[in-house]
């Protein structure tokens, strides 16, 4: 079998993705499904003869969200196509990405010599109105963006030699982007922990919107702060604020990360892993 790619129309592209692309994060609706590609020009059909055998969005030197159309699933000679394409197209010089990768198709990119690079999973939880505790050492306030530099040390030290470890200028980058988009409401779901002797920043939870939905943005406790608690309070907290306005709080999260554990506690549900690939280019 032959395939070969050609750009899709925008709407037709969305309605198929909200068909055939597997999604267990966040089981939205349909119509939701379909708003989220509506208005990207980068979706890409795999046509063998004359159908429309996949669709793939072809975006930023990235390959993702892959999804096969019945009577045809994915398979290897679909993403060599796919890969052919993306390398020719940009004539890349460095490596390609492929991101939300389903597991059941992660053989086939392996087979056209792309490794994994890491897993997420999206987890969610209803809101809900809970107790919060804090250690009396501790106090809870809103952040503000005057914490940013400080919020940013947190992050770096909390994430260094750990599956989410990025350079300073990442988190910088991150936090700003936060300030500068965050709704006052979720804002006030949000928390920064500090010590109430020494007045230092000892955890940060940013809660923000995606999808309609509200997200845990970033969530962190410095290491000699952690087995207090707090990062259960900073949740907790969360899950209660949030609760007369949204039915549900979400959060990312990488596989190998020791905080999947305390989100399951906390009755976090998953929607299963999702990968992230890359082929370098020789």
């Amino acid at each position: 079998m032959e395939y070969r790619l050609v750009k899709a129309d925008r709407k037709m592209f969305s309605k198929y993705f909200a068909t055939y692309y597997k999604n267990n994060w966040f089981r939205p609706s349909w119509g939701d499904l379909t708003k989220v590609l509506s208005a990207s020009d980068d979706g890409y059909w795999v046509i063998a003869g004359e159908d429309k055998a996949a669709g793939v969005y072809l975006s930023d030197h990235s390959i993702g969200l892959v999804f096969g159309i019945p009577p045809y699933s994915i398979t290897t000679k679909m993403i060599d196509e796919m890969k052919s394409y993306a390398l020719k197209s940009w004539k890349l010089t460095e490596d390609l990405h492929a991101y939300n990768v389903l597991a059941e198709q992660e053989i086939a990119f392996r087979e056209t010599g792309f490794v994994r690079v890491e897993s997420r999973q999206c987890m969610m939880r209803p809101t809900e109105q809970l107790e919060t505790s804090m250690d009396l050492n501790d106090i809870y306030r809103i952040p503000s963006i005057d914490d940013m530099s400080k919020i940013v040390e947190v992050f770096r030290e909390a994430y260094a030699n750990g599956p989410d470890e990025r350079e300073a200028q990442v988190y910088a980058e991150d936090v700003a982007r936060y300030f500068d988009a965050v709704d006052p409401k979720l804002l006030g779901a949000s928390s920064v922990v500090y010590d109430r002797i020494t007045g230092e920043i000892v955890g940060v939870c940013l809660i923000s919107l995606w999808e309609g939905l509200p997200l845990v943005y970033s969530i962190a406790v410095l290491p000699q702060h952690r087995g207090m608690g707090l990062a259960t309070a900073m949740l907790d907290r969360a899950l209660t604020v949030l609760e007369p306005d949204y039915p549900v709080l979400r959060l990312f999260v990488t596989t190998g990360n020791q905080a999947e554990q305390l989100y399951r506690k906390r009755g976090f549900l998953s929607g299963g892993e999702y990968h992230h690939l890359r082929y370098t280019i020789e």
